[in-house]
């Protein structure tokens, strides 16, 4: 088929991705919004059958029945699995005619709706976290009371008795009391306000992988691709390390049995990244990875939640508590995942500029001082 000048240059600025193939699915024409969502050249792909592409049987068979019977058909959130990543998208089919009317083509557009459903998505997970935090709270507070009581009781009775057995059994009390008030003081969360300071992202990581070496057990194996050029980032320290160690622990105990766990930290700039209904011109993206037997499909909507977790021993607070300290920080964490690698990406917006830092840290320094 041919295209004039003006139908050319609409083609191409279109943002929708058009396919146009023929009767037996090969690809005829493409525009630059399909080369740009598949990550390959039109020279690559005219040409080729549209099966190569997508894999779809679903697509295949609106195909079919749109040059059978020139219908039209709409799909909705199609998802398309590409080496890497996944994409969504609507799809809508049509069949449109050669210049003689004789030969049959269909035309196919395509809208990426990764970022729609993803905002959606975090949305209502986001909702959904922030009133159970407020139920477990509201539950947690209620929970302390007694065991304040149960704490007080059992000091009385080790005093009173003088026999060792019940003296023990005292004991027992206290110490499963004071554990049961540290896990309501982690379901509750960090009260404390947040110690924000310029600090470097690479010193926060190092000093988690020093942690992870110490832990004893089998030797992990790290992979570090740093961006050096990464400007300091205004944040807690304390509860950065926090956050990050507890992803880096789960990784390490999902990989307990590997003869050699392995673990990665990237670092990179993001610029023009939507946190939390906000857009952020520039942000600091951390993407910690394993190589895990990944997580488990019915958990994924579910991970962040509190008291949530894959493993037996596990308390389901670590993700919980990260999720809340990256909020804090106006940040976001999400899971990441493909056939190699388990990966949670942490994104926090750069809210100061350079010159802003520079003076925040001069501003600490003379506090110290």
């Amino acid at each position: 088929m041919t295209l004039n000048l003006a139908s050319e240059t609409l083609l191409e600025n279109l943002e929708a991705s058009i396919i146009l193939i023929d009767a037996q699915s090969i690809i005829q024409r493409v525009n630059i919004s399909t080369e740009t969502l598949f990550e390959q050249s039109r020279r690559y792909l005219i040409g080729s059958p549209l099966s190569g592409l997508v894999d779809s049987e679903e697509l295949q068979r609106c195909v079919q029945e749109v040059l059978d019977n020139n219908a039209q058909f709409t799909l909705r959130e199609l998802s398309i699995h590409m080496d890497d990543r996944e994409v969504l998208v609507d799809v809508t089919l049509s069949q449109v005619s050669s210049a003689g009317g004789t030969v049959p083509y269909v035309l196919i557009e395509m809208h990426s709706i990764n970022r729609i459903s993803r905002f959606m998505k975090e949305q209502n997970q986001f909702e959904r976290q922030q009133s159970f935090r407020l139920m477990m709270r509201g539950l947690a507070h209620e929970i302390k009371n007694p065991l304040g009581g149960i704490r007080g009781a059992a000091q009385l009775l080790h005093r009173e008795v003088v026999e060792p057995g019940q003296q023990d059994l005292a004991d027992i009390l206290i110490k499963e009391a004071d554990r049961l008030t540290r896990l309501v003081d982690r379901v509750m969360g960090s009260r404390e306000q947040l110690k924000l300071a310029p600090l470097n992202i690479h010193a926060v990581l190092e000093h988690v992988a020093g942690l992870t070496n110490a832990r004893g057990g089998a030797e992990v194996t790290l992979h570090r691709d740093y961006d050096p050029t990464l400007p300091e980032i205004l944040a807690d320290r304390e509860q950065l390390i926090q956050a990050v160690l507890n992803i880096v622990v789960n990784a390490i105990d999902v990989q307990k049995d590997a003869e050699n766990p392995v673990i990665g930290f990237t670092t990179q700039f993001e610029r023009f990244v939507t946190i939390n209904q906000k857009l952020h011109k520039r942000a600091l993206k951390i993407s910690i990875w394993d190589r895990g037997p990944g997580v488990d499909p019915q958990l994924k909507d579910l991970l962040f939640d509190p008291l949530i977790t894959g493993r037996p021993e596990g308390s389901g607070l670590g993700l919980s508590i990260t999720q809340e300290i990256i909020q804090r920080h106006n940040g976001a964490v999400q899971l990441d995942e493909n056939e190699a690698n388990t990966c949670f990406s942490i994104y926090l917006p750069y809210t100061l500029e350079a010159d802003e830092i520079v003076q925040a840290k001069n501003t600490i320094k003379h506090i110290a001082e």
